[in-house]
C-alpha cells in the first residue's frame, strides 16, 4: 500500500467521523458531576474561579468544589487563567433518586437518649466540628486516586433515608460495608489525623483530613490504631473494623465531607465488584491493564503466560471511553490497596497502550510503597500522533473514544509529557508493524505500530527498551512479547539476542 493512498485512507476515516461532530468541552474540569459528587478544575496560578458567582480559595494546580445530597440543576463555573483567560461553562446536575432502608435491633438508647446522653451527643458534635473547623486548604491527599479503605458486603449507601427501630431517623451519609470485627482499615488516600475517639452513636471514629478541606471519617470501629496529629500514608492501617455505637453488627461506614457538604464516597472510587480478583497463587502480583476501548479480555493470554510463569495476576478492566486518566487511576490504586490488603508486598505492572499512563499517573501521585517493575506494551508515552489529528473534531472524538483519550496528544502540555519522571524500572515494548493500515498516512515515514510511534513510546528514566515485529492492537499476544515481560519482571532487563526464541 503506497503511502499517498494509505493517507487518503486514513483521511477519509477521519472525514466520515467529522460528519458526526458534535460539541463538546475541553479538559478544564473533570470529576462526578452529580449531587454528592464532585468537580476538579484546572486553576494554575493567579488563576480565580466562580461557582454560581460565588468567589471560590483556589489552591494551585486544581481546586475542588462538590455538591450536596439535594443539590439540582444548572451550575455555572467562571474560570479566568493568565493563559486561557475568561471560561463559562453552564454544567447541569440531575437529579437522584435515594432509597428507604430500616434498621432493627439498633441499642435502645441510639434512638432515644436520655438527656445525659442527649448532652455526650452535643459535646460529640462539638468535637466534629473542631476537628473538621482544623482541616487545612492544601493539598494533602485530596487530588491523588483514592482506594477502597477495605473490601466486603455493601450494606448501606450514602443518601438513604433510614429508619431505626420503627422511628424516623436521618440521613444516611456513608458507605456501610460488613466485615468481621477486627478487620484493618487502610487509609484510602494521604492525611492527617484531626480526630481519633470514641462518639456516643459513631463508636470508635476517625477523622481524616486530605487537604482542600476535604475530609474522610471512619465510624463504628473496634480499635484505632492513630492517633490525632498523625500524618497517614494511602494504605496505612488506621483501624479496625467494629460495632461500636449505634451498630446492629460489625461493619465500617466511611463517609466524606467537604466544606460541611456531605458527599458520596463511592464517587471518589470504582464499583467495588469492579476491583479484580487474584489469580494463580505466586508470592508477586502483576497488576494487568488493558488499552483505550478494550477489555479485561484483551489481556487474557498475557495474564495466562504470567501464571504459568508462577505469578498471582490482577487483570484489572477500567471504563476506558468513560472518565478521565486522573479519575480512571482510582482503578489501578484500588487494586493495589486490594494486594496490600491480601498480603502482596511486590506489585508489578504489565500496561497495554493508555494502561501504561494510567499507570504513570498512580504512581505519580500515589504513596503506596509497594517493590515492583513495570512493563509496558505500545504506551503512549509522549502522546499519540493518532490523538493529534482526531482532536480537530473534538465533539465526535470524545463522544467515541471518551474525556482520557483527549488527553493523550503529542502536545507539550498533554498530560503524558506533563507526568515527571519516576525511579521506577519500566521497560517500555513498542511494535513496529501496523495493525490499523488506514492511519499510516498520519505517520509519514516514522516507525510505528499503527496507532503510536516507536519515537513516542519512549520514557525519560526508562530502565529498557525494545522494539519488537508487532502491531499495536494484539502485541500482548505475540510469543515473543510475552518473553520479553517474563525476563524484565525477574531480571529487569529484556532478552538478549542470545536469548530470545525467534
Amino acid at each position: 500500500m503506497t503511502y499517498r493512498y494509505r493517507r487518503f485512507l486514513g483521511w477519509s476515516v477521519l472525514l466520515v467521523l467529522s460528519s458526526l461532530q458534535v460539541q463538546a468541552e475541553g479538559p478544564d474540569w473533570y470529576g462526578a458531576l452529580q449531587p454528592g459528587g464532585y468537580l476538579w478544575v484546572v486553576t494554575p496560578d493567579d488563576s480565580t474561579l466562580r461557582v454560581n458567582g460565588d468567589y471560590e480559595e483556589v489552591t494551585p494546580p486544581r481546586t475542588l468544589v462538590a455538591f450536596g445530597r439535594d443539590e439540582s440543576g444548572q451550575v455555572t463555573l467562571e474560570l479566568t487563567t493568565p493563559e486561557k483567560g475568561y471560561q463559562l461553562w453552564d454544567l447541569m446536575l440531575d437529579q437522584r433518586n435515594y432509597r428507604e432502608q430500616r434498621v432493627n435491633g439498633v441499642p435502645p438508647n441510639t434512638v432515644s437518649p436520655s438527656p445525659e446522653e442527649q448532652a455526650r451527643i452535643a459535646r460529640d458534635s462539638e468535637a466534629l466540628r473542631m476537628a473538621r473547623a482544623s482541616v487545612t486548604q492544601r493539598d494533602i491527599g485530596a487530588s491523588m486516586p483514592f482506594a477502597w479503605p477495605l473490601y466486603g458486603r455493601m450494606t448501606g449507601v450514602y443518601g438513604s433515608r433510614r429508619w431505626y427501630n420503627g422511628e424516623p431517623g436521618s440521613i444516611h451519609w456513608g458507605i456501610d460495608i460488613a466485615r468481621p470485627t477486627g478487620t484493618p482499615v487502610f487509609a484510602p488516600a494521604d492525611g492527617r489525623i484531626t480526630l481519633a475517639d470514641d462518639l456516643f452513636l459513631s463508636g470508635k471514629t476517625i477523622l481524616l483530613d486530605h487537604g482542600q478541606q476535604l475530609t474522610s471519617s471512619f465510624l463504628h470501629l473496634s480499635e484505632l490504631t492513630v492517633q490525632e496529629g498523625d500524618r497517614i500514608r494511602q494504605g496505612d492501617m488506621i483501624g479496625r473494623v467494629g460495632t461500636t455505637g449505634r451498630s446492629t453488627g460489625p461493619h465500617l461506614d466511611w463517609r466524606m465531607d467537604w466544606r460541611g457538604v456531605r458527599i458520596d464516597p463511592a464517587l471518589w472510587v470504582p464499583d467495588m465488584e469492579d476491583v479484580c480478583t487474584f489469580e494463580g497463587d505466586g508470592d508477586e502480583l502483576v497488576i494487568v491493564l488493558h488499552g483505550l476501548g478494550r477489555t479485561p479480555f484483551s489481556m487474557n493470554d498475557m495474564a495466562d503466560a504470567l501464571v504459568d510463569a508462577g505469578y498471582s495476576v490482577c487483570n484489572q478492566g477500567y471504563p476506558s471511553r468513560d472518565a478521565t486518566v486522573q479519575m480512571l487511576s482510582s482503578y489501578v490504586a484500588s487494586a493495589v490497596q486490594k494486594a496490600r490488603a491480601e498480603g502482596k508486598q511486590t506489585v508489578h505492572f504489565v500496561t497495554h497502550s493508555m494502561g501504561g499512563i494510567l499507570v504513570r499517573y498512580y504512581l505519580t501521585h500515589s504513596s503506596h510503597e509497594l517493590d515492583g517493575r513495570v512493563v509496558m506494551l505500545a504506551p503512549p508515552n509522549q502522546g499519540s500522533e493518532i490523538v493529534d489529528t482526531l482532536e480537530q473534531w473534538p465533539g465526535i472524538f470524545e463522544q467515541i473514544l471518551g474525556p482520557a483519550a483527549r488527553q493523550l496528544s503529542t502536545d507539550a502540555d498533554s498530560l503524558p509529557n506533563q507526568l515527571p519522571p519516576l525511579d521506577k524500572e519500566i521497560g517500555v515494548l513498542a511494535g513496529d508493524r501496523s495493525s490499523d493500515p488506514w492511519f499510516d498516512g498520519l505517520f509519514r515515514d516514522d516507525a510505528h505500530d499503527g496507532k503510536v510511534s516507536v519515537e513516542s513510546t519512549r520514557l525519560l528514566r526508562m530502565t529498557d527498551h525494545r522494539v519488537v515485529p508487532a502491531g499495536h492492537t494484539f502485541i500482548m499476544n505475540n510469543n515473543r512479547v510475552q518473553e520479553e515481560v517474563l525476563s524484565f519482571l525477574r531480571y529487569g532487563h529484556f532478552l538478549t539476542d542470545e536469548m530470545a526464541s525467534d
